[in-house]
């Protein structure tokens, strides 16, 4: 008995353990790559070149830890290639090589981070399908990786690069978006700068020439966010408008139309859009009131809304009003709230989703953020519940005021259950047997318990 007992707590404190928040991730092709609080790094789904890190080649559908390292700070999914930053201000890529993605000088695959030169001064990266764009604390603007179709390094040539490479002598650079066949980026002083692939007028400068290096888009000087696509971009400006351009044929650009736009053209008139995402059929936004909203493709469910209907103008995802950030890869969308949980849905065939499954989901799959000092707050209850154990009803009794939600959680911290507005009690009748934590919400606090179901 007493053995059956420490292998539930052992249990209960690794399954936490490894549901931390998370930080930061970031959506690639086929995998899907996140931060946690703690500075660990936790990938997911297709890994047939190593680019999840785990030093394998096979493919996972639950988040594997990367190495043992409590220092990363930001990390950029690519096609089949990872690249990373650690506190400390160096870079780190792994995965495919073929085209000197990885940086170091050859076109040898790695399954596991290894770092990029000395160097110890990087700020942000971005990579993309096989190349990637980064910027220095000192404003230089470097690229590296896949070239010769495209010129999206932007240093003048159609030659692949298997090392940084600086791109120009400016030092102002603020924001990088590399996409698979085009480049974005703004400086400091607001203006926006495109180069590489322009077919489908994705530079949104009015016209459909290719550029090698980098050129200026208009004159306005109050971007503060753009993203590239493959064949279109998405852009903000200060005042919180929403601008796109370029190919449409899926209703990317949330016009209303599935028309070719050449000229970056603003989406409604609505001034409260606070933060953008991009894939490459599809463009998401964030309100400022915390709302999300996602167009474009929709035949695997990557936007969210319960369907596999296009959908041409920008559509809410969910009632919920905390989302922080959002983005796309291939097929699939992830998404934060403030609260540090995960959403995630759409494609899941090389298990990107991170839930155990290669089931596709419509709808945002979530996992509530879970640490050991959350789990501490049971100490200090400021709810009861009971019976516990459960068979078919938990009822909760609140000590203070009304419940503003209620969620339940299994061990790995995936919602299972969700309710608003004074719940009192949950139907518990359909969960397997098994431990489990209530999170209850009273005056903006949340607090968890467990409990058990027969």
């Amino acid at each position: 008995m007493r053995k059956s007992i420490l292998l539930i707590v052992l249990l209960n404190l690794f399954y936490i353990s490894n549901a931390q928040c998370w930080q930061s991730v970031s959506a690639g092709i086929y995998t899907t790559l996140g931060i946690k609080t703690d500075g660990t790094l936790w990938a997911c789904g297709v890994n047939w070149n190593g680019q999840l890190g785990d030093g394998t080649t096979t493919d996972k559908n639950y988040f594997v830890q990367v190495g043992t390292d409590t220092n990363w700070k930001m990390v950029s999914a690519g096609e089949s290639h990872t690249l990373a930053i650690k506190t400390d201000g160096t870079l780190w890529a792994w995965g495919y090589n073929f085209y000197g993605e990885l940086g170091n000088g050859t076109n040898t695959d790695s399954t596991v981070p290894i770092q990029i030169g000395t160097a110890n001064d990087w700020k942000t990266i971005s990579a993309t399908y096989w190349s990637n764009l980064a910027l220095k604390n000192n404003g230089t603007l470097w690229a590296w990786g896949f070239n010769s179709n495209y010129g999206q390094l932007g240093d003048g040539t159609l030659i692949d690069k298997n090392v940084p490479t600086q791109i120009g002598a400016a030092t102002d650079w603020a924001k990088i978006s590399a996409g698979p066949t085009h480049s974005i980026a703004i400086k400091n002083n607001g203006t926006l700068w495109a180069w590489g692939y322009n077919f489908y007028g994705q530079f949104g400068n009015g016209n459909n020439i290719n550029s090698y290096v980098p050129i200026q888009i208009g004159t306005a000087n109050n971007w503060s966010s753009a993203l590239a696509g493959e064949y279109h971009t998405l852009a903000l400006k200060e005042g919180g408008t929403i601008f796109s351009t370029g190919l449409n044929s899926d209703g990317r650009l949330g016009d209303g139309s599935t028309n070719i736009k050449y000229l970056l053209t603003q989406i409604g008139n609505e001034s409260n859009w606070k933060s953008i995402g991009i894939g490459k059929y599809n463009s998401l936004a964030i309100k400022n009131n915390g709302t999300l909203w996602t167009c474009g493709y929709n035949l695997l469910g990557m936007i969210g809304d319960g369907t596999t209907i296009d959908k041409p103008v920008f559509t809410q995802i969910s009632t919920d009003t905390n989302w922080q950030f959002a983005d796309i890869g291939e097929y699939h969308t992830i998404g934060l709230k403030t609260d540090g949980s995960l959403s995630r849905w759409g494609y899941n065939f090389y298990g990107e989703l991170g839930v155990g499954n290669n089931s596709i989901s419509l709808i945002p799959i979530s996992t509530a953020c879970l640490t050991m000092g959350t789990v501490k707050n049971e100490t200090n209850k400021s709810f009861t519940i009971y019976p516990n154990p459960a068979n078919s009803v938990l009822n909760i009794i609140s000590n203070e005021n009304e419940i503003e939600n209620c969620t339940v959680v299994d061990l790995m911290g995936k919602v299972i259950l969700h309710q608003k507005n004074n719940s009192t009690q949950i139907n518990v009748q359909n969960l397997e047997s098994g431990i489990y934590f209530v999170s209850v919400t009273i005056n903006g606090i949340t607090n968890f318990q467990k409990f058990i179901k027969e």
